[in-house]
């Protein structure tokens, strides 16, 4: 179905104007998604100057502090779009994000113990800015447009997000090895500007905001915070990736992992109960009775888990099958997220000519046929081939971005578009994570099992008289470049045979999500009306 032109926005401004604010507003959503890779570039250098590896559970926190609040804001930030008007909020959002980043640059000068739990409240702050800049543009894009214009905004929203994951890595190793710039009276570490040049970037970012949009805000509903649906939900959402997250080191059964799947699942089910009970709900979750609406969520939760297996099986293939370095692992993963972009691009352009529907199936068949090129990966497989498929893959994930964005936003109506986005970045989140959580367990934890049988003698032994070179029987590998040779090719295959075991399910859930995909279609509400039981847009 084609997106039906002639509805008017909800907001109006000049085409170029509204141009102009929604790419300024990529700005930010691009340096958020930056964040979400730059840091894992330099942490090597920030975990120096903090005393080491030694206290591993602190230190993951300098990841974890960023994502959990990251997606801990979207639901928040869209329920705020909507209660108080995206630009101010999107302003607000970039505001923490600057302050989040200036404080964690400044935490080196706190010392290596009291710096450690600076830099991680500060990665709060700056992850809860970073993920409310999502929602906020995207509802923007929902107001200040509408038909193709809209599908081509929100296709333009969602890759930025992407393109600032693909250039965070080669960002932040530029910055490591290039940029100095000394502060009199201080020790500036390098790492330190990878925090504070989001300083001027995002104020330069604020202030061309305020110059195309400064007068300008979208409708407001009259209700008010949903404040225990917040609390519930975010416990629901901490606990629940929490636990996942776990179990790809710990296993589904660990205790901690059990305690945490049951806190999430009852808090859901809590946020639920009082959701429709609320007269000023959170999230409308009778949203979900709305076919378009689910199925939108439905696709980006499926294919949110595909993208988790493909942005980490390939770097994982790189390093242990085909034995190559970081910057051939960075080449993959940059292939895979730069052609999300293009097909995020794409995608917004083809949906406002041909509709959702058909843009979803294209994007979702992308992937899949992205998967399935992948199952005949080996040890013998050259890097040019990883590139081209998990680039396949990555437009056919790209193509869905606009397409279940439009379907979503106009379900729910002009009362519920900050919502909308919202969820949809949740159900994306909560999909990565669950695939995250199963590729670690699967398939991370079987080849770490591999060097492990490598190393112990009596288990090489057996190992080498069942590969029929029991002529290998007792022999140190350090003193046997043949041994080795013939355990390397072993383990590579082994690799292998594991990583396509892991892409073959995600296969499998590709195909899944071409029914969810099927229903994926936009059907705009006259006159921008909410859904059934939601807040009236205030102008």
């Amino acid at each position: 179905m084609t997106v039906r032109a002639g509805v008017e926005p909800t907001v109006r401004m000049h085409p170029v104007a509204a141009w102009a604010a929604l790419v300024f507003a990529s700005l930010g959503v691009l340096l958020g998604g930056a964040e979400l890779m730059v840091v894992a570039i330099a942490l090597p250098a920030i975990v120096a100057d903090f005393g080491g590896w030694t206290d591993l559970g602190r230190v993951s926190w300098i990841i974890n502090a960023y994502l959990l609040a990251y997606v801990v804001a979207m639901p928040l930030a869209g329920r705020g779009a909507d209660l108080w008007g995206a630009r101010r909020l999107y302003v607000v959002a970039l505001l923490l994000f600057v302050l989040g980043s200036a404080g964690a640059g400044w935490a080196r000068f706190a010392g290596p113990e009291d710096g450690l739990t600076w830099l991680i409240g500060w990665r709060v702050v700056q992850g809860f800015g970073g993920g409310a800049l999502v929602p906020l543009s995207m509802a923007l894009a929902s107001h200040l447009f509408t038909g193709r214009a809209r599908a081509t905004a929100l296709g333009l929203e969602g890759a930025a997000t992407y393109v600032g994951m693909a250039i965070g890595p080669a960002y932040g190793a530029w910055v490591l090895l290039n940029f100095r710039l000394p502060i009199p009276g201080a020790e500036v570490a390098p790492w330190q500007w990878i925090f504070w040049l989001n300083v001027p970037i995002g104020i330069v970012t604020m202030l061309l905001i305020y110059v195309v949009a400064g007068g300008v805000e979208t409708p407001r509903v009259r209700a008010g915070l949903d404040l225990g649906g917040a609390l519930l939900l975010s416990t629901a959402l901490l606990t629940g990736i929490g636990a996942v997250t776990l179990t790809g080191t710990t296993g589904w059964t660990d205790p901690v992992v059990l305690v945490g799947l049951a806190a999430s699942a009852a808090s859901l089910a809590g946020f639920v109960w009082l959701e429709l009970r609320h007269r000023s709900p959170l999230v409308q979750v009778r949203l979900f009775a709305d076919r378009a609406f689910a199925a939108a969520n439905g696709v980006s939760l499926l294919t949110g888990y595909t993208l988790a297996t493909a942005i980490i099986g390939g770097p994982v293939f790189v390093n242990r099958v085909l034995f190559a370095g970081e910057a051939q692992a960075s080449t993959a993963l940059t292939a895979l997220t730069l052609a999300v972009a293009g097909g995020a691009l794409v995608g917004g352009l083809l949906t406002g000519f041909v509709g959702e529907r058909i843009v979803s199936l294209l994007g979702v068949a992308g992937t899949a046929l992205g998967l399935w090129l992948a199952l005949a990966w080996g040890a013998d497989t050259d890097l040019g081939r990883l590139v081209r498929d998990l680039a396949i893959f990555g437009v056919g994930f790209g193509l869905t971005v606009s397409p279940r964005a439009t379907a979503a936003v106009q379900a729910a109506g002009a009362g519920a578009y900050g919502v909308a986005s919202a969820t949809l970045q949740i159900t994306r989140t909560v999909g990565m994570s669950i695939g995250l959580a199963l590729l670690t367990s699967m398939g991370q934890t079987r080849i770490d099992e591999l060097s492990e049988l490598i190393n112990d003698p009596a288990r090489r032994d057996a190992l080498v008289t069942e590969l029929g070179r029991p002529d290998f029987v007792g022999v140190d590998p350090q003193r046997s470049l043949a041994l080795v040779a013939l355990l390397e090719e072993w383990s590579r295959r082994e690799a292998a045979d594991v990583l396509r075991l892991v892409f073959g399910i995600a296969l499998g859930i590709a195909i899944a999500t071409l029914v969810p995909a099927w229903f994926v279609r936009g059907e705009p509400r006259p006159g921008g009306e909410p859904p059934a039981g939601g807040d009236a847009p205030q102008r």
